[in-house]
C-alpha cells in the first residue's frame, strides 16, 4: 500500500512539533508564491487567475507523492514560457480556445512525466546537459522580459513567434506609450528591487502587489488608462475533464509536450539533488516524475496549465525549515483561501505591476557572457552546445532550439567518443609510477611503449584508435613491444576485436609485439572469444604495467640499451647499462647556486625558509629547491625532469624545456654539469630557461 501511496509513510510518523516548522515554511513560501503564480500565468499567455488555479491542486497532489518533501511544485517561468511557445504556433492567445488547449497540454505533459516515472526512464534526463538548459533558460528569460515590455509601456502589439519580430512590433508602437502605465511599471520594479536590497527575507513581490493594488484603488488607476487585472472570479476551480477529442492538437503538440515534460523537470531535478545532499535523503527521480505527472494530470481537471518544481521556491521552502510535505499543503491552502476570499480584492492590481514581478523574477536566469567563457575553459564542447542553444532560441522557435541544443550536445558527445584521448605512459623517476609521458615530458623507453586508450572500444571508434596507435609505432623505429593498458577500457565489441586482430597481425609482421595489461574481466572474455588472445599469445596478456616491464625487458635488444639509449626509464635498465647512483646535493647547494645564477631580464631571489631559489621574469616564473637536483659519484650535477615552470601562462616541465634547449639526458635526468662546477650548472640553467646572454654550445644526447 505504501508503495502506491508514499504519503502514508510520512503521515504515520508525523509529529506535532513538525507542524509549526511546516506552517511557517508554507506561509513564507506562499507570500512569494501567490504573486509569482499570477505573474507566470501571464508568461503562459493566460489570465492571472489561472496561475492561482495551477498553484493549488497540483501542489497538493505533488506533495502527497513526491520523495523530497521540500520540492515546491507549481507555475515556473521556463515551463510557462515553453507552454506559451508550444501553443502560440497553433492557436492565438486571444482565441477563446487558448485556455482549453493550455489545460489539455497540462494533461499531456502529466501523462508523459507519469509514463517516464512508471517505466523508470528517468535516465534520459542525463542526456540533457546542464549548460544547454542554462543557456536555454537564459535566452528564455530575455524573451520573457521582452513579452512584458508592452505591458510595462501600456501598449498593445501583435503577437509574433520570433523575438526579432516582437521587438520590431514594440519599436513600431513605442510612440503610443502610456506615461502613467510606464510610471507604475518602473515604480513597481524599483519597489521590488529596493525591498530586496533592504532585506532579502521580505516578500518583495507580495508587498509590491499589495502597495500597488491599494494605490490603484485609491487613485483610480483604471480611470487614468492604466490597465488593471479586472474581475477575478472567486471560488475554487470547478472540476472538468480536458477535451481529449482534439486529436489534431494532441499529435501536433506531442513533441513540444515532451520537451516541457523533460526540460521543465530539470529545475526540480537539480534542486532535489542539492537538498538531498544536505538532508541525507535519497532522491527517487522516478518517484518525483510520478508526483509531478499526477500533479499535472489532476491539475488539468481543475483548470491548471503545465507546472513543474521550482528551484527558487524549493530553496526558500528548505531554508524556511520545511520538514515534511505538509509545508507544501499549507502553502496550497493559502492559495485556496486567496481564491475563496481575496480574489475580488485583486481587481485593482495593475497589470504593469504583474509584469514587473515577472521581469524581476526571471532576470536572475540570464547568464552573463563570463558564464560561457567559464564553461569553455572547463569543456569547450559544452560551451559550443550552450552558445548554439542560446543563439538559436532567438533565431528559431524556442522549442526548436532546445531540441537543437540537446541534439548537438549528444552529437558532440559521440564525436568525443569517436576520437578518445590516448595517453602515452612512462615511469616517473621520482614516484616510480606510470604517468602521462607527454604531460610531464618524462623520457620513454624506445623499445617498450605503453599506451592507455581512455574509452571503450566499439565499432564507431576502434578504427580511429588503431590508426593513432599505428602512427605511434611508426614514429618509434627501435620499438619491440607495444603494450595497451586496458585500465580505462570497460567494454569491447566484436568489431573492435576484428580490428585489433588485424592491427596485431600487421604489427607482428613489422617486428612489433602487441600486449595487454590491466584488462577487465568482461573485456578479456570478449578478446578470448574473438581469438585475439590466441593470436598474440597468453604470455602477452599481463596483470600490470610493472609486471609487464619485468617480463618484456628480457625480450628487448640489450645492446641498444647499453650503447644507444640515453635513458634509464626502468630499474631494469641498470642491469645492462652503466649504473649511476643519483644522490641528493649538499644542503647549501641552492644557496651557493643563487650567488652565481644570472637569468637575463629576470629577478632571482633566495628564500632561507624552504631553502629555495625563486625566479620571476615577464614571461617565466619558477622555484628551484635542493630536491630538484641530484649528483652522482663522479660529481656530475643533474636536474630532475618532472619539475614545473610557468612559461607564458602555460605550465611546462623541466624535461620539455631541456629537449627544446638540446641539453643532454643521462638515464632520464637532465645533465647540467659534467665537471660538477656551479658555474656550469648556472650557465646550463640559463640556457634551459632561454635566459642566457648568448647561446651556449649544445650538448648532444
Amino acid at each position: 500500500m505504501e508503495r502506491f501511496f508514499p504519503f502514508l509513510v510520512w503521515l504515520k510518523g508525523y509529529k506535532k512539533e513538525y507542524f509549526t516548522k511546516d506552517f511557517i515554511a508554507g506561509l513564507t513560501v506562499s507570500a512569494v508564491f501567490i504573486p509569482q503564480a499570477m505573474a507566470y500565468a501571464l508568461i503562459a499567455g493566460l489570465p492571472p487567475i489561472y496561475g492561482l488555479y495551477a498553484a493549488s491542486v497540483p501542489l497538493i497532489v505533488a506533495a502527497l507523492w513526491q520523495s523530497i518533501p521540500q520540492i515546491h511544485v507549481g507555475p515556473v517561468a521556463i515551463t510557462a514560457f515553453l507552454t506559451y511557445s508550444a501553443l502560440i504556433s497553433y492557436v492565438s492567445s486571444e482565441s477563446p480556445d487558448y485556455i482549453n488547449y493550455a489545460i489539455l497540454l497540462a494533461f499531456i505533459v502529466g501523462v508523459l512525466r507519469l509514463a517516464i516515472g512508471l517505466f523508470k526512464l528517468s535516465f534520459i534526463l542525463r542526456f540533457i546537459s546542464n549548460s544547454v538548459v542554462s543557456a536555454y533558460a537564459s535566452a528564455g528569460a530575455i524573451i520573457i522580459i521582452s513579452t512584458q515590455i508592452p505591458t510595462i509601456l501600456g501598449i498593445k502589439v501583435e503577437q509574433k513567434q520570433f523575438i526579432f519580430e516582437s521587438f520590431y512590433e514594440i519599436a513600431k508602437n513605442v510612440i503610443h506609450t502610456n506615461p502613467q502605465t510606464l510610471l507604475v511599471g518602473i515604480a513597481s520594479i524599483a519597489l521590488i528591487v529596493g525591498i530586496r536590497k533592504i532585506n532579502k527575507a521580505l516578500p518583495s513581490a507580495l508587498i509590491t502587489v499589495v502597495v500597488m493594488t491599494f494605490a490603484s484603488y485609491w487613485f483610480n488607476f483604471e480611470a487614468l488608462g492604466i490597465k488593471v487585472v479586472g474581475h477575478i472570479p472567486s471560488g475554487f476551480p470547478s472540476f472538468a475533464l480536458p477535451d481529449l477529442t482534439k486529436t489534431d492538437f494532441i499529435f501536433y503538440v506531442l513533441g513540444k509536450a515532451s520537451i516541457i515534460a523533460v526540460v521543465g523537470f530539470m529545475e526540480s531535478y537539480t534542486m532535489s539533488k542539492i537538498i538531498a545532499q544536505k538532508t541525507k535523503q535519497r532522491v527517487n527521480t522516478d518517484q518525483e516524475l510520478i508526483a509531478q505527472g499526477l500533479a499535472n494530470i489532476v491539475g488539468s481537471f481543475f483548470k491548471s496549465f503545465p507546472v513543474s518544481g521550482s528551484f527558487s521556491r524549493s530553496a526558500l521552502n528548505f531554508q524556511a525549515g520545511a520538514v515534511t510535505s505538509m509545508a507544501n499543503i499549507v502553502s496550497a491552502s493559502f492559495v485556496i483561501l486567496t481564491l475563496l476570499f481575496l480574489a475580488p480584492l485583486l481587481y485593482y492590481l495593475p497589470r504593469a505591476t504583474l509584469a514587473a514581478v515577472v521581469m524581476t523574477a526571471v532576470v536572475n536566469l540570464i547568464k552573463p557572457p563570463s558564464y560561457y567563457k567559464e564553461v569553455w575553459k572547463v569543456n569547450k564542447y559544452d560551451s559550443i552546445a550552450a552558445i548554439t542553444t542560446f543563439v538559436f532560441t532567438f533565431l528559431t522557435r524556442p522549442d526548436y532550439s532546445i531540441f537543437l541544443g540537446v541534439f548537438l550536445s549528444l552529437v558532440l558527445f559521440l564525436w568525443r567518443s569517436l576520437y578518445p584521448r590516448i595517453v602515452l605512459l612512462s615511469r616517473d623517476p621520482r614516484s616510480k609510477t606510470f604517468v602521462n609521458a607527454q604531460t610531464f615530458q618524462i623520457p620513454e623507453c624506445p623499445q617498450i611503449a605503453m599506451v592507455r586508450p581512455e574509452a571503450p572500444l566499439y565499432y564507431a571508434n576502434v578504427e580511429n584508435i588503431v590508426e593513432e596507435l599505428r602512427d605511434m609505432i611508426q614514429q618509434r623505429p627501435a620499438l619491440k613491444h607495444f603494450v595497451i593498458d586496458g585500465e580505462a577500457i570497460n567494454y569491447a565489441d566484436s568489431t573492435a576485436v576484428d580490428v585489433l586482430r588485424d592491427f596485431a597481425e600487421e604489427a607482428k609482421k613489422n617486428g612489433v609485439n602487441i600486449g595487454f595489461v590491466n584488462l577487465k574481466g568482461p573485456v578479456y572474455e570478449t578478446l578470448l572469444r574473438g581469438g585475439l588472445t590466441e593470436l598474440i599469445g597468453e604470455e602477452n596478456i599481463l596483470p600490470s604495467k610493472g609486471y609487464a616491464v619485468d617480463v618484456l625487458f628480457d625480450r628487448i635488444d640489450h645492446n641498444y640499451c647499453k650503447e644507444q639509449c640515453p635513458y634509464a626509464v626502468f630499474d631494469e635498465c641498470y642491469t645492462v647499462k652503466e649504473y649511476i647512483r643519483f644522490m641528493p646535493v649538499e644542503e647549501d647547494f641552492v644557496h651557493r647556486l643563487h650567488a652565481l645564477l644570472y637569468l637575463k631580464g629576470c629577478e632571482v631571489f633566495y628564500g632561507k625558509i624552504g631553502n629555495l631559489i625563486r625566479v620571476e621574469c615577464e614571461d617565466l616564473s619558477l622555484e628551484l629547491r635542493s630536491e630538484d637536483f641530484a649528483k652522482d659519484e663522479k660529481g656530475r650535477v643533474y636536474l630532475k625532469p618532472s619539475g614545473v615552470v610557468k612559461l607564458r601562462d602555460e605550465f611546462r616541465t623541466f624535461g620539455y624545456l631541456a629537449r627544446s634547449a638540446g641539453l643532454e639526458f643521462v638515464n632520464g635526468y637532465i645533465l647540467l654539469s659534467k665537471g660538477g662546477t656551479l658555474e656550469e650548472v648556472a650557465q646550463n640553467l640559463a640556457q634551459l630557461y632561454g635566459k642566457a646572454d648568448e647561446p651556449l654550445p649544445v650538448h648532444k644526447p
